[in-house]
C-alpha cells in the first residue's frame, strides 16, 4: 500500500493540470485543408493527397471520401524529417557513384588518325 502525503497530492495535481494544458494547447490547433497544406509548402494538392499518411492527415468521416484535414506543426515535423533522411541518401548515392567512377582505369583504345594514342 502507497501513501501519499500532502506535498505528495498537491505535486501530483500540479502535473496532471500541466498535462491538461498541454493536451488542450495541442487540441485547439486549427486544422487546414490539403489546399492551404499545399499554398504553405508550395506544392499541389494532389502531392498532398498523395501524401497524406506521411503527413499525418486526419481523417472526418469513415467513407472512401472522407474528407482530410491537416495539422501544420505536425506536416512542417514530417516534412523537414523527410528532407533530412532524403538528404542522407543521396549523399550516400553520390559517395558510391564517384568511387565506381574511380575504379574504371580501363585504357581506351586509340582513335584512328586523331594523333592520339
Amino acid at each position: 500500500m502507497v501513501t501519499l502525503d500532502r506535498e505528495d497530492i498537491d505535486a501530483l495535481a500540479v502535473r496532471v493540470a500541466e498535462l491538461l494544458e498541454q493536451r488542450q494547447a495541442r487540441s485547439t490547433v486549427p486544422l487546414v485543408d490539403a489546399a492551404e497544406i499545399a499554398r504553405r509548402f508550395g506544392t499541389d494538392r494532389a502531392w498532398v493527397y498523395s501524401h497524406a499518411d506521411e503527413l499525418g492527415a486526419v481523417k472526418l468521416g469513415t467513407g472512401p471520401k472522407a474528407r482530410l484535414r491537416f495539422d501544420p506543426q505536425i506536416v512542417l515535423e514530417r516534412v523537414e524529417n523527410r528532407s533530412k533522411s532524403e538528404g542522407r541518401k543521396s549523399t550516400r548515392k553520390r559517395a558510391k557513384s564517384k568511387r565506381s567512377r574511380n575504379r574504371n582505369t580501363a585504357r581506351l583504345l586509340p582513335i584512328k588518325g586523331s594523333g592520339i594514342s
